[in-house]
């Protein structure tokens, strides 16, 4: 089911994208990559061996690089420094490749011919210099720390002089000084890609894309809402305004016409009154009032 779903995935990237575009891009080959041995192994499911190759499904969890900068920043690191641990790993396989032809040819008849200092049975142990691939072996075992036991079998049958010699230079210049280089040239390459990976984190991967945008589109609906209500209370308010002083009018147009039927009720009382100062009836009982 897996399969088919990153199958699907592949075909639709690379018909959205162009196939040329598609594999410009690391990731898509390295994810082409495992989808390929997927298909294969299930097309060759009855064939033996291949079974192994679903092992290499595990790698899609390198495809959390994409989305998790700590994991891509060490795999970048990891990448940039096998240019130059490739010259040294170099190195060290001359170093090895010599030491161990050089055990060969000083201990390797005196293992077949002393083998009974350190075999009950006369037979070559486990560990021994009598051929070039055991030979290899053991320097391989010394660069490692496990040197004490071998180099003391090859004391009981060489003689502690050379094999002293011989253990302590393999000791000395493969292990204190090329394992060392390795070491130092991954912390330089940790160091240096640190310090350039300063731009790089000012990259936001997409989860902060994600939030930076949902960010921008809550501020920008406060920001709507807010000029709203600001609109809403300018307009309010402009009403107000303009109502207050058509109130202040009409109240002094109330009051002018007011003051202005005193006057004409004066005028006809005044026009009432006969020629002898007296009133009608009418004008006699407005006087009373």
């Amino acid at each position: 089911v897996f399969t088919g779903i990153f199958t699907a995935e592949m075909f639709l990237k690379i018909i959205a994208m162009d196939p040329y575009y598609y594999f410009q891009e690391g990731w898509n080959i390295f994810d082409g990559f495992i989808v390929s041995l997927s298909l294969m192994e299930l097309g060759l499911a009855n064939v033996e061996g291949l079974s192994v190759l679903r092992s290499f499904r595990l790698l899609r969890v390198f495809k959390l690089a994409k989305s998790w900068p700590t994991l891509n920043m060490l795999i970048k690191i990891i990448g940039n420094s096998v240019g130059a641990l490739g010259n040294l790993t170099l190195v060290l396989a001359i170093i090895v490749f010599i030491f161990a032809v050089v055990g060969m040819q000083l201990f390797g008849k005196s293992y077949k011919e002393c083998v009974c200092k350190i075999s009950s049975d006369c037979e070559l142990p486990r560990w021994h210099m009598h051929d070039f691939f055991h030979s290899f072996l053991i320097v391989f075992r010394v660069l490692c720390g496990e040197w004490i036991e071998t180099m003391w079998d090859c004391m009981e049958v060489a003689g502690q002089t050379m094999c002293l010699t011989v253990f302590m230079m393999v000791m000395v210049i493969g292990n204190l000084v090329v394992l060392n280089l390795f070491l130092a040239l991954l912390l330089s390459s940790f160091s240096s890609d640190n310090l350039a990976a300063t731009d790089d984190d000012n990259e936001m991967n997409n989860l902060q894309i994600a939030v930076a945008r949902m960010q921008k589109g809550i501020d920008y609906v406060k920001r709507k809402a807010r000029e709203f209500i600001q609109k809403a209370f300018v307009r309010k308010q402009k009403v107000l305004d303009e109502i207050k002083p058509l109130e202040d009018l009409n109240n002094k147009k109330d009051s002018c016409i007011s003051n202005h039927t005193i006057v004409d009720i004066g005028k006809n009382l005044a026009y009432l009154k006969d020629g002898n100062g007296t009133t009608s009836g009418i004008g006699s009982s407005v006087e009373k009032y």
